[in-house]
């Protein structure tokens, strides 16, 4: 697949330069094995703890081995860029999207894993390459649109089955501003906040013909002028929390656990850390608008987990990805995610948002796109549209200075690829 080999290229460009150290997994001093999994995850995460619950009930059935399952810092994408470069990659590692189309070149295929024939098959498109290889275990399916507060809209007057163009959601946005609360949370701090506003909203900007032009490496800076000019009216609005510069991504949690704001643009996992502020806090999810069409959820893959080829201990690791999919320990990732599953034998473990999925997925059949930059950007992308993004909120760039950006960003890189 191109974009497989886009991304393999550029990260084979830093092997040629990097010193061939390696200083990874190995035995343990007991002289049992170690395993080094970099799991994605930061400290106190719920997942992480899962994780870590799984590896130890691991090692207590698999004696002398030790699953080493770190957290990982705000730079996880580009710290496994950098083990790889330096040859010394981890032995099992959270891929977050990209099993496939950026780490498939450095990953055990796991097709013939006998989990395999579980996976879903709206999962095909995102993971599996053009011979039907699988790079990684998938923990869960994330199917996301616009989270929002329940409690906030009802007191705003605002019903969400109603918001089905982005006129009604500017609306929708009016009466909670009048209602003294925040339309929308984000934080300059976390640039997955902004990634994920720019995710979201681009597949309803662009008409099929735009789509297939970006795939052929050609840029239409119309589309994303209008996207950033979305945004610079809701920043001028005043839709976005007033303390954005300064906010942390727990202070938006915060927001919308304890009733202050209504929408979040971001996954449904989020809404872990919401109800750790505030277990009764009331949330639900609602599809994108869309300019070109009807309303959309974004899926793909959330997390998966993939060894190493190089690894020195792959049996051990193919081992405990082989426990890890076994349902009664997939069930409980899947539902610290509150995300559907990625294995048909796998519940989906929505929580609190099982009812609104359930009615616009099951009965409303609404339609989900692949993550926009996943598909038709080329690798790092994502970085310039959050940096982007964050620049048409705190108004240091216009949309059109915002869009030459992107259009700067998306011809390096694609020509990177060529």
């Amino acid at each position: 697949m191109k974009r497989r080999k886009i991304a393999a290229s550029l990260i084979c460009g830093m092997l040629l330069m990097a010193p061939l150290t390696a200083c990874g997994s190995g035995s343990s001093s007991s002289g049992g094995e170690t395993i080094e999994f970099m799991t994605m995850q930061g400290t106190g995460t719920p997942r992480l703890k899962i994780l870590q619950t799984m590896a130890k009930k691991f090692e207590k059935e698999n004696p002398g081995v030790t699953i080493k399952a770190t957290a990982s810092s705000d730079n996880a994408e580009n710290d496994i860029k950098v083990r790889l470069a330096g040859h010394n990659p981890p032995d099992i590692w959270a891929t977050h999207g990209w099993s496939r189309d950026r780490y498939g070149n450095f990953l055990e295929p796991l097709q013939n894993r006998s989990w395999a024939k579980q996976v879903k098959p709206i999962c095909d498109d995102f993971l599996k390459d053009k011979n039907g290889n699988i790079y990684g275990l998938p923990a869960d399916l994330q199917v996301s649109g616009i989270m929002y507060n329940k409690t906030v809209l009802e007191q705003a007057g605002v019903d969400p089955k109603a918001l089905n163009t982005w006129d009604d959601f500017d609306q929708a946005c009016e009466k909670v501003k009048a209602a003294g609360l925040t339309p929308i949370v984000a934080s300059p701090k976390d640039f997955g906040i902004q990634g994920d506003i720019a995710d979201y909203l681009l597949p309803g900007l662009h008409e099929k013909s735009d789509l297939e032009r970006l795939q052929k490496g050609k840029f239409t800076t119309k589309n994303f002028e209008e996207y950033a000019s979305m945004v610079k009216k809701w920043a001028d609005s005043k839709y976005f929390n007033v303390d954005y510069v300064s906010a942390s991504p727990d202070d938006d949690y915060r927001y919308m656990a304890s009733n202050k704001a209504a929408f979040f643009l971001r996954s449904n996992t989020f809404g872990q850390m919401m109800e750790s502020f505030n277990p009764d806090v009331k949330l639900g999810m609602m599809p994108v608008p869309s300019k070109v069409g009807k309303p959309y959820f974004s899926a793909g893959e959330e997390f998966a987990f993939g060894v190493s080829k190089t690894s020195k201990h792959k049996q051990t690791a193919l081992k405990f990805i082989d426990f890890l999919a076994k349902p009664e320990n997939m069930k409980e990732l899947v539902k610290v995610s509150m995300n559907d599953s990625a294995l048909k034998n796998v519940p989906a473990a929505l929580g609190q948002f099982q009812d609104t999925y359930d009615y616009w997925v099951n009965e409303k059949k609404t339609q989900t796109v692949p993550f926009f930059d996943r598909k038709y950007l080329p690798n790092g992308m994502y970085t310039t549209l959050a940096k982007s993004t964050d620049g048409i909120i705190t108004g240091q760039l216009s949309p059109s200075a915002a869009a030459d950006q992107m259009k700067t960003s998306f011809e390096s890189l694609y020509g990177q690829k060529s």
